[in-house]
């Protein structure tokens, strides 16, 4: 398990960073990426873990440990483990696991999800190809 990454590391989070921003998909499934430009917060809540993004122009520049202040963040976005584990692996679509419950939107709105449901989904299924250890 030495190669493999903790799931939301910092070192993870870097290494979902790069392959998220090489995903072509993940960018073309953006509304207009010339105006995704927001700060916002991934967390896992079982067990309680929080990351942070920053967003310009559909290229997401960090992500990491918490750096911005509630107020700075335009989403807060919650599932556990296995929601997270899931999207990763592409049983289930983010959308999907949106519409049922399992991801929340504690912060912001819900259409941003719907809106860009291209780049959400390609999003969250490029956490697949970092090679991640699930045991948190």
């Amino acid at each position: 398990m030495s190669d493999q990454l903790t799931f939301f590391s910092p070192e993870w989070c870097e290494a979902a960073k790069e392959v998220a921003n090489k995903n072509e998909k993940m960018y073309r499934g953006f509304k207009d990426a010339s105006t995704f430009t927001h700060k916002m917060a991934f967390t896992c809540n079982d067990p309680d873990l929080v990351t942070h993004m920053e967003w310009k122009e559909g290229v997401c520049l960090y992500w990491g440990p918490p750096q911005f202040a509630d107020d700075e963040l335009w989403l807060v976005i919650k599932a556990d483990l296995d929601t997270w584990r899931t999207a990763a692996e592409g049983k289930s679509e983010g959308g999907q696991l949106l519409m049922a419950g399992k991801v929340v939107f504690a912060k912001g709105p819900v259409s941003a999800a719907i809106e860009n449901a291209g780049a959400f989904n390609n999003f969250l299924r490029s956490w697949g190809d970092v090679p991640t250890n699930w045991d948190v």
